[in-house]
């Protein structure tokens, strides 16, 4: 037993010092312990176990150890302005100073997402079958390729659209916006408040306040919205999708909107049975 323990430096020894990742050999590695440590040399049977017990354990302990501390993930920190980063799939990123970005090490093998911080301009590589995603702490932005400008912090989330379709999708009230070119869209957590802009038009939604804004938006956005809102499906005649329509809205139900949007604009959207 002291014999054991007199030699235990020498088994960590051996161990760090021959194992490597995926190419132990037990047969090879323990003619060499036998080496290193004389004792072993000799006939004693009975105290074979304890030491390939103990040598076994030692070498389970730095597999786990480079497990625990080998990163899976890649992160990127804008120090300075304009900060210029090309991922694996080709898509080109500009950071502002003090952003982050972080993606998995098997980007683009199964998906393309990434997570960040602080402002940041993409240029994503089209890609149909693999979706690219940007998660943020309050919201996700969805493409397939395109450029557009995502800033956030722990409590908001601005998306500017260059080019391109964008879904964004916030946090609370989860409701899947596609944006276009020129549209921007802020969303605050705190009061569930997404506000939406393009050229044209303007939508704004408020999950607390169970408020709705809606100023010149086409009839088929205003159905998606009022869909995802109050969690119905609804019917839209494809020839009244373009009309446009502005109103506002406090603690209405979905049947009184429908039927204010009906008598306006003379249009058939409805419910489905």
């Amino acid at each position: 037993m002291t014999d054991n323990f007199k030699h235990i430096d020498k088994r960590i020894e051996f161990v760090t010092k021959h194992y490597k990742p995926n190419t132990f050999d037990s047969k090879e590695g323990w003619k060499k312990l036998s080496t290193s440590i004389p004792e072993l040399g000799k006939p004693q049977r009975v105290r074979l176990f304890p030491l390939i017990a103990a040598a076994a354990a030692i070498a389970v302990l730095i597999i786990g150890i480079g497990i625990l501390f080998t990163s899976s993930s890649e992160t990127l920190v804008a120090k300075t302005d304009n900060t210029v980063f090309m991922l694996p799939d080709s898509s080109r990123i500009n950071m502002q100073k003090g952003a982050e970005l972080e993606y998995e090490k098997d980007f683009d093998k199964v998906e393309r997402r990434v997570s960040m911080t602080g402002e940041i301009s993409f240029a994503v590589a089209r890609d149909e079958e693999k979706p690219f995603i940007v998660t943020t702490p309050t919201a996700e932005v969805r493409v397939l390729g395109t450029e557009f400008t995502v800033e956030a912090g722990e409590n908001e989330t601005r998306l500017n659209v260059a080019s391109g379709k964008v879904q964004f999708t916030p946090d609370s009230p989860a409701i899947p916006l596609l944006c276009t070119a020129g549209m921007i869209v802020h969303y605050t957590a705190e009061n569930e408040n997404v506000k939406v802009t393009s050229p044209d038009a303007m939508m704004e939604i408020n999950g607390k306040s169970k408020s709705l804004t809606f100023n010149n938006a086409q009839l088929k956005e205003v159905v998606l919205v009022l869909s995802h809102f109050y969690n119905v499906k609804l019917e839209l005649p494809e020839e009244e999708a373009t009309l446009t329509f502005t109103s506002s809205f406090t603690q209405k139900s979905v049947i009184e909107i429908i039927n204010i949007i009906n008598l306006t604009l003379d249009t058939h959207v409805k419910i489905e049975n």
